[in-house]
């Protein structure tokens, strides 16, 4: 999306072209071979002369050297990403920890509810896009993005366990002056949006919770096994996400988001340049790394807590971020819960299957104790009332 020269030390370079002088010669016998001979700079015998005794060792550090170079990804300028993805409903708030970019689209009606939306990890307000556009005649919506996410600047704390992250959200809420809301969060925002409302039970009007991130597959299946009390264990990390501080180019972000969408053919190229932008934004590499290694799993005991409000859950039947079967624990764990999974639907509800979930959750606000919730396509979608 954006364009930017590389300006390399081109110093160095040269410094190392001046002490290496290649001589290269082609022989062609009976079985032709090439031969490379390396003449160092008289000058700077005594330094590489032990170095240049062993020419594949000089070779292997230029091809790590330009490797190394074409695959570094820099973090993107603040001010380019703001001025291109900033609307007019755009805002920057100052917290207590970090400045916070979110976006508060009216509604054309009186006294309409407020909706605040909370996204998931690696992805950022824009996720709700497609929600927003067809929410917004009915609702004010307001969506940000989370501390260290898109556009918001990292926590000076770096602390993400659960606790620190709602008293974010709790500061957020404060300085836009909402006290009273449907709130709805996908994936990671999912779970803030449900400890949150076991807690604000007094402000959350309906919650709306799509692909909770509560445990991953390994967890759930420990879990779900007889006699586990098992809980509160951190989220495991491949060992190359820490690379991703240092290379991230846009195929390997493509590759993540074949796995979130269940359809890969409807990723577009702006979808695609959107989630690598942000990913790209300053510092977000880093504070994702952190903020997933500080993740753990919910404990058991602590999903058994009741939620005494209307909750909707919306799940993706082809979702491999967290399979559908989690499903079971929220049927059990909130009473009176309403489901609705969407066939064809990966992880990212709102975006892949946007209208779909979006009347689902329209028709749930207008009827909560509905035990068939209506969706655009009834064939792809299914309701069950707990």
């Amino acid at each position: 999306m954006f364009r930017f020269k590389i300006r390399l030390n081109c110093k160095c370079v040269t410094s190392l072209a001046i002490r290496c002088a290649f001589i290269v010669r082609f022989k062609h016998q009976a079985n032709p071979f090439f031969e490379i001979h390396l003449k160092p700079d008289p000058r700077h015998n005594d330094l590489f002369h032990h170095e240049l005794k062993d020419p594949m060792r000089i070779i292997t550090l230029m091809i790590l050297l330009l490797a190394g170079l074409l695959l570094w990804t820099p973090d993107l300028s603040f001010e380019r990403l703001k001025a291109f993805y900033e609307t007019p409903q755009s805002e920057l708030i100052k917290s207590e920890e970090s400045v916070i970019f979110s976006e508060d689209q009216p509604s054309s009606l009186d006294n309409a509810p407020t909706l605040v939306l909370i996204h998931g990890v690696g992805a950022s307000l824009q996720t709700w896009d497609e929600w927003t556009r067809t929410l917004k005649p009915h609702m004010r919506v307001v969506r940000f993005d989370l501390p260290g996410m898109g556009l918001s600047s990292g926590p000076s704390s770096e602390d993400y366990s659960d606790p620190a992250e709602i008293k974010r959200f709790e500061q957020f809420l404060k300085l836009k002056k909402i006290d009273h809301f449907i709130l709805a969060g996908h994936d990671l925002g999912a779970r803030l949006a449900w400890i949150y409302a076991q807690t604000h039970a007094e402000q959350v009007s309906h919650l709306v919770l799509l692909s909770p991130l509560v445990f991953n597959k390994d967890n759930f299946e420990r879990l779900n096994a007889p006699n586990s009390t098992s809980g509160g264990a951190p989220i495991e990390l491949p060992f190359y996400a820490s690379l991703m501080r240092f290379t991230l180019p846009k195929w390997a972000v493509k590759i993540w988001l074949e796995d979130v969408y269940s359809d890969s053919s409807v990723i577009t190229e702006q979808t695609l340049s959107r989630y690598h932008d942000m990913l790209l934004a300053p510092d977000v590499r880093k504070h994702l790394i952190e903020r997933l290694s500080q993740i753990k799993t919910l404990d058991p005991a602590q999903l058994a807590q009741s939620i005494h409000i209307p909750t909707l859950v919306l799940w993706g039947e082809e979702d491999l971020i967290t399979p559908i079967q989690q499903l079971s624990f929220f049927e059990k764990a909130i009473p009176g819960v309403k489901t609705v999974s969407f066939k064809n639907t990966g992880h990212a509800i709102q975006e892949e299957n946007a209208p779909d979930s979006a009347q689902a959750l329209l028709s749930f606000l207008k009827n909560p104790q509905s035990s068939e919730l209506e969706s655009k396509s009834g064939n792809n979608a299914s309701a069950k009332p707990n």
